[in-house]
Protein backbone atom coordinates (compact mmCIF):
# COMPACT_ATOMS: atom_id res chain seq x y z
CA UNK A 1 0.00 0.00 0.00
CA UNK A 2 2.90 2.39 0.61
CA UNK A 3 3.88 2.26 -3.07
CA UNK A 4 0.31 3.23 -4.02
CA UNK A 5 0.56 6.17 -1.62
CA UNK A 6 3.90 7.29 -3.09
CA UNK A 7 2.44 7.14 -6.59
CA UNK A 8 -0.64 9.08 -5.47
CA UNK A 9 1.48 11.81 -3.88
CA UNK A 10 3.55 12.05 -7.06
CA UNK A 11 0.46 12.28 -9.27
CA UNK A 12 -1.16 14.94 -7.05
CA UNK A 13 1.81 17.23 -7.80
CA UNK A 14 1.59 16.82 -11.59
CA UNK A 15 0.18 19.51 -13.90
CA UNK A 16 -3.43 18.79 -14.84
CA UNK A 17 -4.21 16.58 -11.83
CA UNK A 18 -7.71 17.25 -10.40
CA UNK A 19 -8.61 14.54 -7.87
CA UNK A 20 -8.07 10.95 -6.81
CA UNK A 21 -10.03 8.28 -4.94
CA UNK A 22 -8.83 4.78 -4.11
CA UNK A 23 -11.33 2.01 -3.46
CA UNK A 24 -10.66 -1.49 -2.16
CA UNK A 25 -12.81 -4.55 -2.54
CA UNK A 26 -14.72 -5.94 0.42
CA UNK A 27 -15.19 -9.51 1.68
CA UNK A 28 -11.51 -10.47 1.42
CA UNK A 29 -11.16 -9.14 -2.14
CA UNK A 30 -7.62 -8.14 -3.11
CA UNK A 31 -8.83 -5.73 -5.80
CA UNK A 32 -8.06 -2.01 -5.73
CA UNK A 33 -9.59 0.62 -7.98
CA UNK A 34 -8.01 4.01 -8.51
CA UNK A 35 -10.35 6.69 -9.89
CA UNK A 36 -8.40 9.78 -10.90
CA UNK A 37 -9.66 12.91 -12.61
CA UNK A 38 -7.33 14.85 -14.92
CA UNK A 39 -7.81 18.05 -16.89
CA UNK A 40 -6.83 16.20 -20.07
CA UNK A 41 -5.63 12.89 -21.46
CA UNK A 42 -2.39 14.66 -22.42
CA UNK A 43 -1.72 15.67 -18.80
CA UNK A 44 -2.26 12.08 -17.64
CA UNK A 45 -0.01 10.74 -20.42
CA UNK A 46 2.77 13.17 -19.44
CA UNK A 47 2.56 12.09 -15.78
CA UNK A 48 2.65 8.39 -16.75
CA UNK A 49 5.62 8.98 -19.06
CA UNK A 50 7.75 10.77 -16.47
CA UNK A 51 10.90 8.88 -15.46
CA UNK A 52 9.99 9.15 -11.76
CA UNK A 53 6.59 7.51 -12.28
CA UNK A 54 8.14 4.82 -14.48
CA UNK A 55 10.65 4.02 -11.71
CA UNK A 56 7.84 3.66 -9.18
CA UNK A 57 5.79 1.50 -11.56
CA UNK A 58 8.73 -0.86 -12.00
CA UNK A 59 8.80 -1.45 -8.22
CA UNK A 60 5.48 -3.32 -8.21
CA UNK A 61 5.78 -7.08 -7.69
CA UNK A 62 5.14 -9.25 -10.75
CA UNK A 63 1.84 -10.53 -9.31
CA UNK A 64 0.28 -7.06 -9.39
CA UNK A 65 -1.65 -6.48 -12.60
CA UNK A 66 -2.81 -3.05 -13.70
CA UNK A 67 -5.45 -2.24 -16.33
CA UNK A 68 -5.31 1.53 -16.95
CA UNK A 69 -8.26 2.98 -18.84
CA UNK A 70 -9.37 6.47 -19.79
CA UNK A 71 -13.08 7.22 -19.46
CA UNK A 72 -15.25 10.19 -20.19
CA UNK A 73 -18.13 11.28 -18.01
CA UNK A 74 -21.61 10.88 -19.46
CA UNK A 75 -25.01 12.13 -18.34
CA UNK A 76 -27.48 9.54 -17.09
Amino acid sequence: MSLFRRQAEFMKDQPGFVSLQMHEGTADSRLLMNVAVWESTEALAAAFASPEFQRMASEFPDDIVSYPHVFQQIDV
